[in-house]
């Protein structure tokens, strides 16, 4: 019989983005198993004062952070501080520390300093060493806060009981830093089913006004190196299939080449609400994900593909990171090498093969009802949780 754990969870982004969603997925989720889940994540806009909300079950404390912008997401330590005056004289059966930036990974050391409580880790994202930071950062920040970064996503790496991974290749780097294997669990980012439900694309065109010409679609923001991967596999399908449209889904930071602005080659939603985003996505022939070779998404999992899942919409992707062995192997789409050349056949072949598209969409639901499903996830890590403790008490019992 499953027993009941007091679980705390420890995030660094602003609530409701980036990995955020991850831990609130996964804490709700085990809060329906039975166990009692905290989450501490930041506050959108509060500078002052800590707040508390329960939602599905899970309690959520927002810490107010002094910082604004790109600046609020980890690094205050006004925030780091309220936290530990929050969280001092309590006590948890698990510590999960989601990330390492110090709002984070400070508290998480404090509370775990006497060795009583177990420290789980996950690790979402390839920041420092060559990572994101490198993709995202101009120099400036790049040579003067990126060791920084590297220092605290590595540092407290192997003081830990267990670590949870979102790719294959941070597992290995999580080994190359002496972390054990068996106490490493690859944890994918999960899929939303009520939050992304499959809707009928006739419907959702006519609602947005659309004709039915080709859409393709992408949510979220891109890396530029990734944008231009993305426009030049478009110029590719628009050789072929003249009335081709991309929809950049969300608030997306990019420009738009002048060649292809000019042609109405590109639609941009901008901030839209959660239905109106449900029905873009219901609206589109399939979806694309344009992953250059980097190091950032080899590291990483882009979770807008479980959206793309959980929609039921077929993904062309290219193959680098993870999710393309889930979309090759569940034949959920097209996978392809990371090049122009490559990118922009594999979309063409898709737009003109309806059936190929309506089968792989149908796997890729699948694919979010099963294995990629956050119940199913959550009953693993619940799992993972009983090992370690079941490893813990033999070494205390060996000592």
């Amino acid at each position: 019989m499953r027993s009941r754990k007091r679980l705390l969870f420890l995030n660094h982004n602003i609530a409701w983005s980036g990995t955020f969603f991850r831990a609130f997925h996964l804490g709700r989720h085990l809060a329906k198993l039975g166990h009692d889940v905290t989450l501490v994540t930041t506050h959108p806009s509060d500078r002052g004062r800590m707040s508390t909300a329960e939602r599905d079950g899970l309690k959520i404390v927002f810490a107010p952070d002094l910082l604004w912008g790109p600046a609020r997401q980890g690094f205050d330590p006004y925030n780091t501080l309220r936290r530990i005056g929050r969280l001092a004289g309590s006590s948890w059966d698990l510590i999960h520390a989601f990330d390492s930036r110090p709002v984070v990974s400070i508290p998480a050391w404090w509370l775990t300093r006497d060795g009583q409580t177990p420290l789980v880790m996950d690790w979402a994202d390839w920041w420092g060493r060559g990572g994101t930071i490198e993709e995202r950062s101009g120099w400036l920040v790049r040579t003067f806060f990126g060791p920084i970064e590297t220092w605290f996503e590595e540092a407290f790496r192997n003081k830990t009981a267990g670590t949870t991974v979102i790719s294959t290749a941070l597992a290995r780097r999580a080994e190359q830093l002496g972390v054990p294997r068996e106490t490493i669990l690859r944890l994918p980012h999960g899929c939303d089913l009520e939050g992304f439900p499959v809707r009928d694309r006739a419907q959702c065109r006519l609602e947005l006004g659309l004709t039915d010409t080709p859409l393709l679609l992408h949510l979220g923001n891109l890396f530029r190196r990734d944008a231009d991967l993305l426009f030049g596999g478009l110029r590719v399908v628009l050789d072929r299939h003249s009335q081709a449209r991309v929809v950049l889904a969300g608030r997306v930071r990019v420009e738009v080449p002048s060649d292809l602005e000019r042609r109405g080659a590109v639609l941009r939603t901008g901030s839209v609400s959660y239905p109106v985003l449900q029905t873009w996505l219901g609206a589109a022939d399939f979806c694309v994900l344009p992953l250059t070779d980097s190091i950032a998404n080899r590291g990483r999992w882009p979770s807008k593909v479980n959206d793309y899942f959980a929609a039921g919409r077929a993904v062309v992707m290219t193959d680098v990171s993870d999710a393309a062995l889930f979309v090759r192997d569940a034949q959920a789409g097209w996978t392809t090498a990371a090049s122009v050349s490559g990118l922009g056949a594999a979309m063409a072949a898709a737009v003109a093969d309806g059936p190929a598209l309506a089968s792989a969409g149908a796997h890729a639901r699948r694919l979010a009802e099963s294995e990629l499903a956050w119940p199913n996830l959550a009953a693993g890590v619940d799992a993972f949780y009983s090992r370690l403790a079941d490893v813990r008490e033999v070494r205390i019992l060996e000592n």
